[in-house]
């Protein structure tokens, strides 16, 4: 049994350990005690902090002398976390990790890669926001087996934990913390959503006196703003067995608004006094962000001063080289919070909801409505019993550490409910440590049994059961209901109804939803639900194997889901017998594509237009006919498809294609009737499953492709078909993980960069061609090796007899708008520059070479509205000049000037052909 027991608040600002010592023996009830974390403060200078910032500063080779990062447990270290890490890392350009946290819950990244610091410059060493939350979490450890353990059963990692994380956490982010925290080393780990942390906290350390100002049935809402998220969350007091209990009624969705965004917006407000009309560039933006959170942290603390001086230290020998300052008046700071972030509005006020995110700047999405009182004022009216209004109000979070910020709160609140309410505002001894605290103390309440909060999960979950995709934007879903809001931790549904028979060895992918204001659904309900009430997560998915009766093609599944007690969601298909168990898989890593957000976009019209199944079958009855005769001239298979269905391959519909690749799945080894077959086989394949991805079991059917593709056939053939294999996988490149395309990058190298000494065969013309578009459609190959193949294409385009495959390559590797890749795929603009000085050089020798030049230019200086992406102005305004002389499409032109979607026309330019009809790409 453990000695301690440990609460910790992982936050996007600082982060804090509380602890109980089982040991310790008071006759005043529970001690919790907070750790005071060794950390630098200074070059070699160790001290204990209340709290620990959570920045990783990343050190040049020489920025720092020889020992400067020691610790007391280490002499290895190589980077600094904590406070040195935020107060010198904010001096310096590009180094310096913050806000991880919120990149955890980043749908539009790959949270597991290397992205962080974001924007810094190309060679600076990046962590992933896993990463950077596991150094945090392993610092603790480190700090508290220094200082507190005195033998291995008093280290951290085995004690019993509790981590908090935001009540809007999805189960993928909830997940990616858990797994941070096993490879920090921690053993018995369970999760907390922090504003009820903070409520534990008030529970645990208020006397007696103040626990009975709460009575049964009153409503008690708390706020809780921090660097990174803003929570709301209902919990109402109830009497059990007489003794006050309580009850969490409500939690409100994700909101990415907190300090963070305030100090963002403090930025852009002072940057014009800065540098009058021009900008700063993405490094010296993000020092200045981090000048703000320092200013505004001074000037609503208590006692400040008038103003404080905003300095940015200069880079280069850009104009705005020079070391920059501004004074950050008090009063100017207190308007742009109360009037930006809590203005006063009505109660019946609503957040502007739009698809896209509002700023940002630093590549985080953050919502689109800044107000937290009109977030507040819709989770209250949602929420709240008819004609109830909250009796008691807590506080959470460090932007509440101003006094300023609570009472306008309270002022709006007043203007909803009347002058005459007065709420009860529950206190904790600190707003930086209540988290940490409270976590402890529901340790303890689990530990000795005491009465914790009641009511469960705060969400219910639903499996979508529709496959129409012509629902209408605002029409009802139809959704099983699988998880009802309120289940318990550690409590297990098992559905007996429906019964779904699935085909083993086939995949299965269902998507999933949760509601955090349908609280009456049933486990095993179906119900039609409007869109505005699900929040659409990432999808689940199984593939069944096995089964223990030989020759079973398809067995009879039910759900079951279980809520574990360390506060994750686990689903599974059952078979009917009993004898087969299959989980459910939860999609982590798939960004940049296929969100609720294009979701909502399509529209009817996309989806109109369905053949009739004896039209399909007729072609699936052509391609098994092509594929069973080596006499039958297979070159004319599509002219053949395209007279059975009717149409031109251009307007086949994508479920259609999908379903002439089901065919050619399964005749895939009749490609090796003849060369011709073998030719068709991987040119058809492509076509059909092009882009990659698009429908939900794409990565089930690309996966088959590339085993097919790759495997050795008896007859030798592997890579066997040129120039048509290299098309199919260029077309199906958005559906290869980065695995996959690091391993097809590792056989186009040799031939695309030739290493010095070493003569490799030069494949035929049209297949070096087709080698090189597939090289550039890889968006998730490390952009280290994007810049090795752009820089090497451009010292090729001089001598280039044809240059439209390199052109076209060019332009995808250094677009700033990915077609389907993760925003950390994108190549620092840094890199582009140098290449858009190298092209400008280069004159196109006739007009279809300047048609793919401008094009490049264009989609290289496309604005995109994020710093760390876009390139610099004068970069820009270059790339202007040259295009404006051309006679180019005028939309070529606003792309570089303002910020501009991608339209139909540019997305099948860069994709290099049309796209299925029904595909709705991240681009717009």
């Amino acid at each position: 049994m453990s000695r301690y027991l440990v609460g910790i608040d992982l936050g996007t600002t600082n982060s804090a350990l509380a602890y109980i010592d089982l040991q310790s023996k008071s006759r005043k009830g529970v001690t919790i005690q907070h750790f005071r974390v060794p950390q630098l403060v200074g070059i070699s200078q160790v001290v204990e902090r209340p709290l620990l910032p959570s920045f990783l500063y990343i050190p040049g080779e020489f920025d720092l002398p020889p020992g400067a990062l020691n610790l007391p447990w280490t002499n290895e270290q190589k980077f600094a976390i904590g406070e040195f890490a935020r107060d010198h890392g904010s001096k310096v350009a590009g180094r310096l990790i913050s806000s991880a946290k919120s990149w955890l819950c980043h749908p539009g990244v790959d949270r597991t890669a290397p992205l962080l610091p974001w924007g810094a410059p190309p060679d600076i060493q990046r962590f992933s926001p896993q990463e950077v939350s596991r150094r945090y979490l392993r610092h603790f450890v480190d700090a508290w087996n220094s200082t507190v353990a005195k033998s291995d059963v008093e280290k951290l990692e085995e004690q019993q934990v509790v981590i908090t994380v935001p009540a809007s956490f999805d189960d993928v982010a909830r997940n990616i913390t858990l797994e941070a925290a096993k490879q920090a080393g921690f053993k018995n780990i369970r999760l907390l959503e922090e504003p009820q942390a903070a409520f534990y906290c008030w529970m645990g350390m208020s006397s007696p006196l103040e626990i009975q100002r709460v009575g049964p049935g009153m409503q008690c809402v708390v706020v809780d703003v921090g660097g990174g998220t803003t929570d709301f969350s209902l919990i109402r007091a109830g009497e059990d067995t007489g003794e006050l209990s309580f009850q969490r009624e409500a939690v409100g969705d994700h909101l990415l608004l907190g300090g963070d965004n305030m100090d963002l917006a403090l930025a852009r407000e002072v940057e014009p006094t800065l540098t009058g009309s021009s900008k700063l560039d993405a490094t010296q933006f993000a020092m200045l962000i981090q000048a703000c959170r320092k200013a505004k942290e001074t000037l609503l603390s208590e006692n400040p001063p008038e103003s404080v001086p905003v300095t940015v230290i200069g880079r280069g020998r850009s104009v705005i080289g020079g070391t920059l300052t501004a004074q950050l008046k008090k009063e100017q700071l207190q308007k742009s919070l109360l009037d930006g972030f809590f203005p006063a509005v009505p109660v019946d006020a609503e957040p502007v909801k739009s698809n896209r995110h509002g700023i940002q700047e630093m590549g985080l999405p953050y919502v689109q409505d800044p107000a937290v009182t009109k977030h507040l004022a819709s989770f209250l009216k949602k929420h709240l019993p008819e004609n109830t209004r909250p009796e008691a109000i807590l506080f959470n979070g460090g932007v509440f550490t101003a006094g300023v910020l609570r009472d306008r709160l309270v002022e709006v609140m007043k203007g909803w409910y009347g002058e005459e309410w007065n709420p009860i505002q529950l206190s904790t001894p600190s707003l930086d440590l209540a988290v940490a605290y409270g976590a402890a103390y529901s340790a303890w309440l689990l530990h000795t049994g005491g009465k914790r909060i009641g009511g469960g999960i705060p969400r219910s979950y639903y499996l979508g059961i529709e496959t129409d995709q012509s629902i209408e934007e605002n029409q009802a879903k139809s959704v099983l209901c699988v998880i009802p809001r309120r289940m318990q931790e550690g409590e297990t549904i098992e559905l007996t109804e429906p019964v779904l028979e699935l085909s083993l060895g086939q995949p299965v992918l269902f998507p999933l939803y949760s509601s955090t204001v349908r609280g009456k659904d049933k486990a095993g309900q179906i119900v039609k639900i409007k869109p505005d009430q699900l929040l659409q997560l990432p999808p689940v998915h199984t593939q069944l194997r096995g089964g223990k009766r030989s020759g079973v093609k398809q067995v009879p599944v039910t759900l079951a889901a279980r809520c574990t007690e360390i506060g994750t969601l686990e689903l599974f298909c059952i078979g009917k017998e009993k004898e087969n168990r299959w989980r459910l898989e939860f999609n982590v890593r798939d960004a940049g594509f296929n969100n609720e957000e294009e979701a909502e976009e399509k529209t009817t019209a996309e989806f109109s237009e369905v053949l009739p199944e004896t039209v399909v079958a007729g072609a699936m009855d052509t391609v098994t006919e092509t594929f069973s005769n080596p006499e039958i001239d297979a070159r004319e298979l599509t002219k053949k498809l395209e007279t059975v269905l009717g149409e031109s391959r251009s307007d086949w519909a994508m479920p259609v294609c999908r379903r002439i690749w089901g065919k050619l799945e399964e005749l895939a080894n009749s490609r090796f009737l003849s060369p011709q077959h073998a030719s068709r086989w991987y040119n058809l394949a492509g076509f059909c499953l092009r882009p990659g991805f698009g429908d939900p079991l794409d990565r089930y059917r690309v996966e088959s492709l590339w085993k097919i593709a790759t495997t050795p056939s008896a007859q030798g053939a592997v890579f066997d078909s040129g120039a048509d294999f290299w098309i199919m996988m260029r077309r199906v490149a958005g559906g290869l993980p980065s695995g996959l395309q690091l391993t097809l990058w590792n056989r186009l190298r040799p031939v695309l960069i030739a290493s010095k000494g070493k003569s490799q065969p030069k494949p035929a013309a049209n297949e070096l061609v087709e080698m090189y578009r597939t090289a550039g459609s890889l968006e998730r190959l490390d952009t280290k090796v994007k810049d090795q193949l752009g820089s090497s294409i451009l010292g090729q385009l001089s001598k280039a007899s044809s240059s439209g495959h390199l052109l076209w390559a060019l332009t995808r590797l250094g677009a700033r708008q990915l077609l389907y890749g993760p925003i950390n795929s994108v190549l620092h603009p840094q890199i582009v520059e140098k290449w858009v000085e190298q092209l400008l050089l280069l004159q196109p020798k006739n007009d279809a070479e300047k048609v793919n030049w401008a094009f490049c230019l264009a989609q290289w200086g496309r604005r995109t509205g994020q710093r760390s992406i876009d390139l610099s102005e004068d970069t820009r305004n270059n790339i202007l000049a040259v295009l404006r002389d051309m006679k180019i499409p005028e939309h070529w032109i606003q792309m570089v000037e303002e910020v501009s979607v991608l339209d139909s026309a540019e997305k099948s330019q860069l994709f290099g052909e049309s796209l299925p009809i029904g595909l709705k790409l991240a681009g717009g």
